[in-house]
């Protein structure tokens, strides 16, 4: 749903959370007598105040670290740059109107508060920049081929315990730069190797997709600075000790995060989380059966959808594999063109539809079922919406059960959605076999003709284009 390219940028909960995790091991564990020189030489910039130099050495160090972890070479070499908050808000706020159309954005709002995501009230843009503000602790930017890292300008070197309890941080945390790092410079690696940019462009126009790619980036990131700061063989990992361990986990994010973290809405928390978290568990369930071999391989075969990142068994190219449907709505009565203007339309995904049913007793379950969804978002003269939502289970069973999971969201009606949609407006929850068929916001007359045109959805299977 968040059109932000939020691939390489690696949250500070997240890095807190995983760099303290595995610092069982030091990094002369697995790094030669020259990287470790170069490492020192870091460290003593950085007790001297000098943190250009500092990360100028420990990018030297951590471009052969990376390339021997995952057994692949860098085509050129990356240069960091050091931002501090205020200067990453105007970057952030740059990024955002360059990556956002109008369109796009007026989309985005509007299907927030059409599913009930969002208080009508909240600016997402806003929200989305104070939180990535506050949260992100580098990212790699391609199109400049340029690694941002963060520094904390006007906090003391070493906060005490109840300073960091209560939000402070160093002005440069050597532990955690050296582990943004090892993940930021996974990002170049993978640039060089595999264009993102180019591979994001080409699912631009679908949030479940770009979200499921955006776990693959992220997770086969995160585990590079995972297995560098441990030391650990990741490919002998166990994938379900790992996500047992890494659920525990997750409920200590907010409690390393800030204030715009832990009081955003859940669709915001969770979205950027998953592809750190869930991410990195997919990535590990690739190298424990395949190797780094086979994460080099993922980016030739990406996941095809959110689904997959979740239930890895349906990414694999074997008998459970569940590629997703791809959903085209019939152009709808043109009765409809003259009240209602069409905003765009999307697909929402298990993941986003999990987080959608978190209040609904089962919706977790009812979501599992998933194999397809598109939604088309309208709005009229008095800037009320309405919307057209086709999904498509893996079985009739599954369609009834997100039927009534969806009607339990929905009941009772919020004072939100009054103020969303018209007064007048109707809701409908259709099952035809293993599709559903939800349309709110419409008259009952609007609703009946859109109703009789849904039988002509077309449903294909949905791969990752390739060029």
């Amino acid at each position: 749903m968040v059109k932000m390219n939020l691939c390489r940028m690696l949250l500070f909960s997240v890095v807190s959370l995983l760099a303290n995790a595995g610092k069982c091991q030091e990094l002369s564990a697995v790094t030669s007598d020259k990287v470790q020189q170069v490492i020192a030489d870091g460290d003593r910039a950085a007790d001297a105040g000098d943190y250009q130099r500092a990360l100028i050495q420990y990018t030297k160090a951590y471009l052969s670290i990376v390339a021997k972890i995952r057994g692949q070479s860098f085509v050129r070499p990356v240069e960091p740059t050091i931002l501090d908050r205020d200067e990453l808000r105007q970057e952030l706020e740059q990024m955002l109107r360059q990556e956002l159309t109008p369109e796009e954005t007026r989309l985005m709002n509007a299907t927030y508060k059409a599913f009930g995501f969002v208080s009508p009230d909240v600016d997402i843009e806003s929200l989305m920049t104070e939180l990535l503000t506050e949260q992100v602790a580098g990212f790699y930017d391609p199109e400049k081929e340029r690694m941002v890292m963060i520094v904390e300008r006007d906090q003391p070197q070493n906060p005490g315990f109840l300073a960091r309890l209560f939000g402070a941080r160093p002005a440069f945390d050597k532990d955690e730069q050296k582990a943004t790092l090892a993940h930021e410079l996974t990002h170049a690696l993978q640039d060089q190797l595999y264009d993102l940019d180019g591979m994001e462009a080409r699912i631009k126009d679908d949030d479940d997709l770009l979200l499921a790619f955006s776990a693959l980036v992220e997770g086969d990131a995160t585990l590079v600075m995972f297995a560098e700061s441990t030391g650990e063989d990741i490919t002998q990992a166990d994938p379900a000790a790992l996500r047992a361990s890494f659920s525990l986990m997750s409920w200590l994010v907010p409690l390393s995060a800030g204030k715009s973290y832990r009081e955003a809405p859940p669709i915001l928390r969770e979205s950027l989380m998953f592809p750190y978290l869930e991410g990195m568990l997919f990535a590990v369930e690739i190298a424990s059966r395949q190797g780094w071999q086979g994460l080099h391989r993922a980016f030739q075969h990406p996941p095809e959808s959110t689904e997959q990142i979740l239930h890895p068994e349906k990414y694999f190219r074997d008998q459970a594999y569940d590629p997703p449907r791809k959903i085209r709505v019939p152009d709808l009565p043109q009765a409809l063109a003259e009240k209602w203007e069409h905003v765009g339309g999307n697909c929402l995904g298990e993941f986003q539809m999990t987080v959608l049913f978190k209040p609904v007793f089962g919706g977790r379950q009812a979501a599992a079922g998933w194999d397809g969804d598109r939604y088309e978002i309208y709005e009229n003269a008095d800037d009320k919406l309405a919307m057209v939502w086709v999904t498509v289970w893996d079985s009739p069973a599954d369609a009834q059960q997100f039927k009534r999971a969806y009607e339990a969201y929905r009941e009772p009606r919020s004072h939100f959605e009054d103020i969303v949609f018209p007064a007048d407006a109707e809701q409908k929850v259709e099952v035809d076999g293993d599709q559903v068929w939800v349309v709110t916001g419409f008259d009952a007359a609007e609703t009946t003709r859109i109703i009789e045109r849904l039988p002509a959805c077309e449903i294909t299977p949905k791969h990752f284009p390739q060029r």
